[in-house]
């Protein structure tokens, strides 16, 4: 199916009752604090007290990208994987709590790599999500901050320029680097979306893609994306508006094991 943009948001369906104190404690949780200046780009990322990116991230004679996941594991197992996004700062490792009872986990909304509580926190996932990126839809969350940090710049996707020039996310696993091509950048409702979708189900997929289609924001109109295809939703908040979320939506186009 092809992604048609529209001129109005559509009104998204709410969740059921019964997970209606659950969402409240989540909608609270992910509401962020203010927004970084558009066009920021940091060039020197300290991912923890002891490791910036240049100590764990290096290119190869090659020219390919290497990320050393065993400097980073042994600060915290729960590092599966790398993010970056080309044209802005977001170059960090990605988390997933290992023992987490909970499918819809937060512990690293608000908590570092290194185990601090509090602000930045990191760069994760719900363990509802397989860690290998092959779930039909993968959903990484990351926090908006004055500084400019995790997910913030993400919000430089709403200039309709920026995003016309920048449309590539990378996923770095310690077996393979994963390529994916930026299809929208959307203002949707700040639903939890596993719960909203069973993403098990085609249909469900389907129902998603349509329902981000009907969203106001940027679209790239000649790509098309189905249910088949393997999608990665960045998801963060906006400044001053706690009840909407900026998703980034993008689709895999490549998947190249490391030699």
């Amino acid at each position: 199916m092809k992604l048609e943009k529209k001129n109005v948001a559509s009104a998204l369906a709410v969740l059921c009752l019964g997970m209606a104190v659950f969402l409240a404690s989540f909608h609270t949780d992910h509401a962020g604090v203010a927004g970084t200046t558009a066009g920021s780009v940091r060039t020197s990322v300290q991912i923890s007290g002891d490791l910036s990116v240049d100590d764990v991230k290096f290119v190869e004679e090659s020219g390919e990208t290497r990320i050393d996941f065993d400097a980073l594991k042994a600060q915290n197992p729960d590092i599966y994987a790398w993010i970056t996004v080309p044209g802005t700062g977001i170059d960090y490792p990605v988390l997933q709590k290992g023992d987490a009872a909970d499918p819809y986990d937060d512990y690293y909304l608000n908590h570092t790599l290194d185990l601090r509580e509090g602000y930045p926190g990191s760069i994760y996932s719900h363990a509802v999500n397989q860690r290998d990126f092959e779930d039909p839809v993968t959903i990484l969350y990351g926090h908006n901050l004055k500084d400019g940090s995790m997910f913030s710049g993400l919000h430089e996707f709403e200039d309709q320029e920026f995003f016309e020039k920048n449309h590539q996310i990378l996923i770095h696993l310690p077996d393979r680097t994963v390529t994916y091509e930026v299809f929208a950048a959307v203002d949707y409702s700040d639903e939890l979306l596993p719960c909203a979708y069973d993403f098990s189900s085609p249909g469900e997929v389907r129902r998603y893609l349509a329902d981000v289609g009907s969203c106001a924001g940027n679209f790239r109109e000649d790509m098309e994306v189905s249910e088949e295809d393997k999608i990665l939703t960045l998801s963060t908040c906006y400044s001053g508006r706690d009840d909407r979320r900026l998703l980034i939506e993008a689709v895999m186009t490549e998947s190249v094991q490391i030699r």
